[in-house]
């Protein structure tokens, strides 16, 4: 059976058919502004339409469509809130509704860290009790427990990048508080770092320089390491995972800032809950678009339709 994924991120956007096995069919990407929702959803479905068209599929066949937000989503498909894409609460079933055919095609939602952390699962083994990461723009995370996906009371469990990781020097965060894991190891972060270092605009140039030996760049990524592995420490002593998969653009660059993150993270955690395997998952780039697939694949109560 082949479903319909969308990637739906803060900057761009991705769209595919996906089978049971994860393998991904005619995949579309386009950049598509966030500020007119409805503009962004309408964009997104269209590239799914377009998908179809070059597999040969009519879109009116596809029974399930499953979406990752980036940004906290709550049981009934409110988006809570997404700093990186820079909406407040409203909601998206109403808006992705008259893009789909009336027939009633499944749609299932799911923030974007917590469809990759159900992705892991099915499609790369990723085991019943771990922590996913994903370290981009901003830092999100999700938790798997007892092979259940963690929500919370209120949807919004496994905001690790929303975690206090700097008191003495807290840089301002997205979400309007100070001190964040996001705020001081996200590929923002980094870029930031690296212009006040003279280095260059962006993450990609600090990674750039210390792959090429530069000191400073490399204690820039060696101390961002070392925000994520406090962070994850405290995390770990909490959910006691197997496992704590990293994903996003900035684990391109593991190396760069594993050793930082594993000194820290080891060095804090309990000893107890110390049996962890740190590594970047093995989803790539189509992590959160296999995430809108696993979605549909209804094989637990973490599931959710509308």
């Amino acid at each position: 059976m082949l479903v319909g994924a969308i990637d739906c991120g803060g900057t761009k956007v991705l769209a595919a058919l996906v089978d049971e096995k994860g393998t991904v069919f005619a995949p579309q990407r386009a950049s598509i502004p966030t500020h007119d929702k409805a503009r962004y959803f309408g964009g997104a479905v269209s590239m799914l339409r377009d998908a179809c068209r070059e597999q040969g599929v009519a879109f009116e066949t596809i029974e399930r469509v499953g979406v990752s937000i980036p940004g906290m989503v709550d049981e009934t498909g409110l988006v809570l809130g997404s700093p990186s894409a820079g909406w407040s609460e409203f909601p998206v079933k109403p808006i992705l509704r008259p893009f789909l055919p009336d027939r009633g095609i499944q749609l299932f939602l799911e923030n974007d860290v917590n469809a990759c952390a159900l992705a892991e699962r099915r499609f790369a083994s990723g085991g019943d009790d771990f922590i996913w990461l994903t370290v981009s723009t901003g830092i999100g995370g999700a938790i798997v427990s007892g092979g259940h996906l963690l929500r919370g009371a209120t949807s919004c469990a496994g905001e690790i990048g929303h975690m206090k990781v700097e008191f003495d020097d807290p840089a301002p965060c997205g979400c309007g508080d100070c001190g964040c894991l996001e705020a001081h190891a996200s590929g923002t972060a980094i870029g930031r770092a690296s212009v006040a270092a003279g280095i260059g605009p962006d993450a990609l140039a600090c990674a750039k320089a210390a792959q090429m030996g530069d000191p400073v760049a490399q204690e820039i990524w060696q101390r961002a390491g070392g925000y994520i592995g406090r962070a994850l420490a405290a995390a770990a002593c909490v959910v006691n995972p197997r496992a704590i998969y990293l994903g996003g653009g900035v684990s391109s660059s593991f190396n760069l800032f594993s050793q930082g993150l594993k000194n820290a993270f080891f060095s804090a955690v309990l000893p107890q809950c110390a049996e962890v395997n740190i590594q970047p998952t093995r989803l790539g780039y189509n992590a959160s678009l296999l995430g809108a697939a696993a979605l549909c694949f209804r094989e637990s109560g973490a599931l959710r339709a509308s």
